[in-house]
This record gives structure tokens, C-alpha cells and sequence, in this order.
């Protein structure tokens, strides 16, 4: 039995990957986990009361919580009828949250502060519905997000400086998912790389295709919101711009870990898995 692992000597199972199987999960939003509504679409709050956990989510409900899952901590809220999110009932769709008008985020309960020379992962999954214009994935301000330019570029702004990805060939389409990882790596040099799996187009190697080159910013950023690039008022102040419009499934992020390749590969299996 030289060489063989303890699970196979005592009959026990590897343990399946998941998110927390990787260190410094911060963040995690899960597909179809925690999601709450307390209006329906016309503003009745009288008699709703839905939940993914109590499975009785309703057409276009609105969404007031995206709560954490597992041992993280951090929520995504919104209180403003006008700026929830809604619940689509479509199997395709369903078990996320619709951002349909490009005025629909939420506000982080706690923001997330990606420190300076620091390592940290983010990992998305995404339908955008319409390129038109810029659409924000996250963000704290004009100076601080995450956004998609248009189908084909990701900029990241970093105390106010931009850091574009660019597919080298291909775009991004309308009406597929797609999973996105931005992973920054080696402390104080700061190594940006950006990398992206599809349903049908893009979907690239299993560790995912290489968007753009690999750029360099150690800079601290600051997420508070999802779905928008700024909220300069905060919550309820519906002061939000650079607004998403689509469908996000899953939200994750870990401060202080750079995935590598094998990381990647895990990641993008579990999330396109559920």
C-alpha cells in the first residue's frame, strides 16, 4: 500500500471542491441560495414573503436580499422598489437576479476593501442583455469598478487609472452565461490576468481563455455595490450610474488568494455545475 493516499487505505472519499476549499472566501453569493423578496412587481409587500429557501419565489418578484452563503458574512441588499432586482421564473434564468432596465443593483452590507499589494480572486457569472453602452459588474465610484466597456473589453479602474482586457478574437454574446476571473497575483508587483469560459462561444481551455494581457496594479480597491459601477449616495439614495443590465447567477470573492490554473479550473467547473 506504499503511496496510496489515506482516503483510498481507509475507504474514504476525496472531498468534493467547493468555493471554501479555497482560503480567503470573502464573498459568496450563490446561484439560487439565500435570495429573498419582500414585493411583488406592482410594490404589494401586503402578502410576500418569498425565499429560495422556502421555494416559493414568484415571477418578477423583487428582490431584497441576496444573502451570504456558507461562512461568509457579507449580504447584498436593496430596499428601493425601484432599484431591486427582480426573480425570473424562466428555466434558463431562473435561481439569479434580473438586472432588466439597467437600473437595478445592490449595496453590499459590508464593503469589500482589496488592500493594496495584495493577492485576491473574483470570480463571476453573468448574462449581459445589452452592449449599447458600458455596463458596471461592481464597484465604489467613478475612480474604483469592475465593468464591461462593451462585448469584447473588461476595464478595471483602479484609483482612477483603467486597465483594459481585450478578446483577442470572438465576443461576447447576448444571450449566453458567461463565467469571468480576475486574478491578481505576486503581492506587490501586482500581476492582473483576466480569464473567461463560455456555454458555446469562448468557452476555451478548461482553466479558461486568457482576456488580454497580463497587466500590472497593486492599487487598493474598494467594492461596495454589484451591478453598478457607483453609488455616490448610498443605499436608497438611487444616486447609482454605470448600471448592468442582464442576469448575475454567482458572486465571489477571495481577499488575499490568487487561483491558480488548477483553482481556475475548479472554480469554473462548480459554478457552470450547479
Amino acid at each position: 500500500m506504499l503511496g496510496l493516499g489515506a482516503s483510498i487505505v481507509t475507504g474514504g472519499a476525496p472531498s468534493e471542491w467547493t468555493p471554501a476549499s479555497l482560503s480567503n472566501l470573502t464573498l459568496w453569493l450563490k446561484f439560487n441560495q439565500n435570495i429573498t423578496a419582500d414585493q411583488d412587481n406592482s410594490g404589494d409587500s401586503s402578502s410576500v414573503d418569498h425565499s429560495t429557501a422556502a421555494g416559493n419565489m414568484g415571477d418578477e418578484d423583487r428582490i431584497n436580499a441576496w444573502n451570504a452563503f456558507g461562512n461568509t458574512s457579507i449580504n447584498a441588499v436593496q430596499d428601493v422598489y425601484g432599484d431591486k432586482p427582480l426573480w425570473e421564473t424562466d428555466a434558463a434564468d431562473a435561481g439569479g437576479i434580473k438586472l432588466h432596465n439597467a437600473i437595478k443593483f445592490m449595496d453590499l452590507s459590508a464593503n469589500v476593501v482589496l488592500d493594496a499589494n495584495t493577492d485576491f480572486t473574483i470570480a463571476l457569472r453573468f448574462k449581459c442583455t445589452n452592449f449599447s453602452q458600458s455596463r458596471g459588474l461592481m464597484g465604489s465610484g467613478a475612480t474604483e469598478f469592475l465593468r464591461l466597456n462593451n462585448n469584447t473589453t473588461l476595464r478595471a479602474k483602479i484609483n482612477g487609472t483603467n486597465r483594459d482586457f481585450a478578446l483577442a478574437s470572438g465576443n461576447m454574446a447576448t444571450d449566453e452565461y458567461y463565467t469571468l476571473l480576475i486574478v491578481r497575483s505576486d503581492g506587490s508587483t501586482g500581476n492582473l490576468n483576466v480569464f473567461i469560459r463560455g456555454n458555446e462561444s469562448l468557452d476555451g481551455t478548461a482553466t479558461g481563455t486568457q482576456v488580454g494581457s497580463q497587466l500590472t496594479d497593486a492599487g487598493e480597491i474598494t467594492i461596495s455595490d454589484i451591478g453598478a459601477t457607483t453609488d455616490t449616495g448610498g443605499a436608497g439614495a438611487n444616486n447609482d450610474s454605470g448600471n448592468f443590465q442582464g442576469f448575475f447567477k454567482d458572486v465571489l470573492m477571495w481577499d488575499g488568494t490568487a487561483a491558480s490554473s488548477g483553482d481556475r479550473k475548479e472554480i469554473f467547473d462548480y459554478i457552470e455545475g450547479q
